[in-house]
């Protein structure tokens, strides 16, 4: 590979990052009317398409050997094993595999996922929820895009059959359309968004942006918040990024430290990423101590059934696993085979991202197994179960749909990553000539995060915030039921427009933030998000009779450096009136207005509200946007609104309860839309409800470090 060591001028910089909703940074402070950067610079790195193929043929394979070889939910008595005995290892002959030597799985029907194919006399991998998404992405790329209307339309066609998170997905998309990042939420009712599927059936999309990890996060930030929310979907970019970053760096801990980025400081993904590295550091030659330490960081999450699946101590075990592998690609696939918990999966994405780094070559220790066992030289298939070889139920993950490929060749889905790279490359700014690549890599944007201790209420205080009018407590549970993560959560109790918000003091003036929380109220009550600078001037939007858990957004201009953000209570509000709150992440974002589409007070409608949208200059077709609309809802609960496009069913989006009554408050629709025509009817539907329907915005797309 070659690297240009110029830099390509700003306008194409912009050019390039244009439509990729990208993270952020740090970078300029305030003082210097900065804030996040995120037009990073851009350096031009050339690849062969031959070593950018054999590169993903690594990766592949290397996904499939880790799962093949890899123990999941192993006890030992009553509690998860943890660092099981190396000599377990076998590469490629795991439980998945069907050896039961030293795990025999209940439910050990589900387990043969490598199997002869008698006509062939061959291995076939057969599909599994560790890579059947992952595979079945390409084809949504190829034949739909990459918008969230895309991957609806798609899972709709080819009907998913998935486990948690996904299954919940292709259950709201059949039942009402629904688009992402509304399917992966608590709100429209995803009962496992919390679980592993967002990152393990979407970090190969950095594959789809080899050396160019912004826009692997971005395609991760639309796919995996389809299946998930939270941190599921932040160690699904974590993984991406290295993915992408993998194919020009030869050292793991290079590519796990610059990926790093993508984990924000103060979140617990970051505390667990750092205790791996420095439990690595205190049992040097200990595997089984680390991880065993590690796993008493375990934090509770709202609705977590099954502690293996635990996004966090996973994701420190990979990290554990790649520290202790050491730039080799069978001890890593060993560590994290038996490292514990959901080992298969955290095997496959470890062995998938070193499979990218050394490639698929004769040379390589892992090659010979891999090739006699799965690849056969180009002749290995992969086989998409449709559970027509068994009788009675089927468990198994799998494209449901006949019009899906029964059976593909290994080599024609690498082929499939190659294509929408290439298309994803070109789109990006990049050139594909002479069998070669010139790349327009850069660095990923640095944290826009403004997290701050005690954000999470894990100090089991309420240091962080300052109250007035009511009263501000920390309530403490030993089952998730107020609090989101861990087993805090904040309490605001109103006596007369009572409030309760933190200072940050940190904000650029003029530049945009969204703050992500976890609410719920007291039956009949509504209360505000607010941000007020020391003038008095306050930005706001409203939520009432949230009854269980949900995740508001809620997104300002600073209008100074120094802003108090948090919660209040209208003069109208009762006392005794109560809003219980955790996981109060604020961020810096970008929000590129380009358009207005209508600028109205808010008025009534009752079941729809239709409206003619010219398509703004400059948007591409097939682009996503974002259509913000903002809107008054008492309807007493959330409710799916219905999008229709020239008359069509575009998808759906869920519509938050705003106000008790249809007298004050408001919220915004975020609506991810692509446009059909030059000037498309939108219809919003909302049959059986009345909603009040005001301003309307189209803003580019862009991507948020907090789902």
């Amino acid at each position: 590979m070659k690297i240009f060591k110029r830099i390509i001028p700003f306008a194409l910089c912009a050019a390039v990052l244009s439509g990729a909703a990208l993270a952020g940074c740090k970078g300029r402070t305030p003082e210097e009317g900065g804030g996040a950067n995120f037009k990073p610079e851009v350096t031009v790195k050339e690849i062969s398409r031959e070593e950018y193929v054999n590169k993903t043929l690594g990766g592949l394979l290397g996904q499939f050997a880790g799962f093949l070889s890899g123990y999941e939910f192993v006890q030992y008595g009553p509690d998860p094993y943890i660092g099981m005995p190396e000599d377990w290892f076998e590469f490629l002959n795991g439980p998945y595999a069907g050896n039961f030597e030293h795990f025999t799985p209940p439910d050990a029907y589900r387990y043969d996922r490598l199997r002869i194919n008698e006509a062939t006399g061959k291995n076939e991998v057969w599909s599994d929820d560790d890579y059947h998404i992952d595979i079945f992405n390409q084809l949504i790329i190829d034949e739909f895009g990459t918008s969230s209307y895309a991957i609806k339309e798609a899972w709709k066609k080819y009907n998913v059959g998935d486990w948690g998170g996904g299954d919940e997905a292709m259950r709201l998309i059949n039942s009402a359309d629904m688009l992402a990042p509304y399917t992966g939420t608590i709100e429209a009712g995803n009962r496992y968004g919390w679980c592993t599927e967002a990152y393990i059936e979407n970090e190969t999309l950095g594959m789809n942006a080899a050396g160019m990890p912004n826009i692997a996060t971005a395609l991760v930030d639309t796919f995996a918040s389809n299946v998930g929310y939270f941190n599921s979907v932040v160690w699904a970019k974590f993984y991406a990024a290295m993915y992408s970053l993998a194919y020009f760096e030869s050292d793991i801990v290079t590519v796990m430290q610059k990926a790093a980025v993508t984990l924000p400081e103060g979140s617990y993904p970051r505390v667990i990423y750092d205790k791996a590295f420095e439990l690595f550091k205190k049992y040097p030659s200990d595997y089984k101590a680390a991880a065993t330490e590690l796993a008493e960081h375990r934090r509770m999450l709202y609705r977590l059934d099954n502690i293996q699946t635990d996004p966090d101590i996973n994701g420190g075990f990979a990290v554990l696993s790649w520290l202790y592998g050491k730039n080799s690609y069978l001890d890593t696939c060993k560590y994290s085979s038996i490292m514990g918990y959901d080992g298969d999966c955290t095997a496959a994405i470890c062995v998938g991202v070193m499979g990218i780094l050394k490639g698929f070559k004769p040379e390589n220790e892992e090659y010979a197994a891999l090739n006699d066992t799965i690849y056969y030289n180009g002749e290995g298939a992969y086989y998409n179960d449709d559970g027509s070889r068994y009788s009675g139920a089927v468990y198994q993950a799998r494209i449901k749909s006949k019009e899906y490929p029964e059976t593909q060749k290994i080599d024609d889905i690498v082929d499939l990553y190659r294509k929408n790279f290439e298309k994803i490359l070109v789109e990006n700014g990049g050139v594909v000539k002479d069998g070669k690549y010139s790349i327009p890599t850069t660095e990923l944007i640095e944290d826009r995060s403004h997290l701050f201790a005690n954000y999470d209420a894990e100090k089991r205080d309420t240091s962080g915030f300052e109250s007035k009018n009511g009263k501000l407590e920390c309530i403490v549970e030993s089952e998730n039921g107020n609090s989101h993560s861990g087993y805090g959560a904040f309490k605001l109790t109103n006596v007369k427009e009572g409030e309760a918000y933190h200072t940050f003091d940190n904000l650029a003036k003029g530049k945009t933030y969204r703050l992500s929380v976890y609410v719920k109220t007291g039956e009949g009550v509504q209360a505000s998000l607010f941000a007020e600078d020391k003038g008095g001037q306050r930005q706001e939007i409203t939520f009432a009779n949230v009854t269980s858990l949900i995740n508001k957004q809620f997104i300002f201009t600073a209008t100074d450096k120094s802003m108090k953000v948090g919660f209040g209570f209208a003069a109208s509000a009762k006392n005794g009136d109560s809003v219980i709150f955790d996981d109060f992440m604020l961020e810096e974002i970008e929000r590129e207005e380009i358009a207005k589409i209508s600028e109205q007070d808010l008025k009534l409608s009752s079941d729809a509200y239709l409206k003619t949208f010219k398509m703004p200059e400059g948007v591409k077709a097939g682009e996503e946007v974002i259509i913000s609309v903002r809107y008054r809802s008492y309807a007493g609960n959330s409710f799916p609104c219905a999008i229709y496009r020239n008359s069509d069913i575009f998808g759906s989006v869920m519509a938050s309860n705003t106000s008790k009554n249809a007298v004050a408050g408001y919220d915004y629709l975020e609506i991810p839309y692509v446009f059909e025509k030059p000037t498309d009817t939108v219809q919003i539907k909302f049959e059986g409800y009345k909603m009040y329907i005001g301003d309307i915005t189209v803003y580019r797309k862009t991507q948020y470090m907090f789902r």
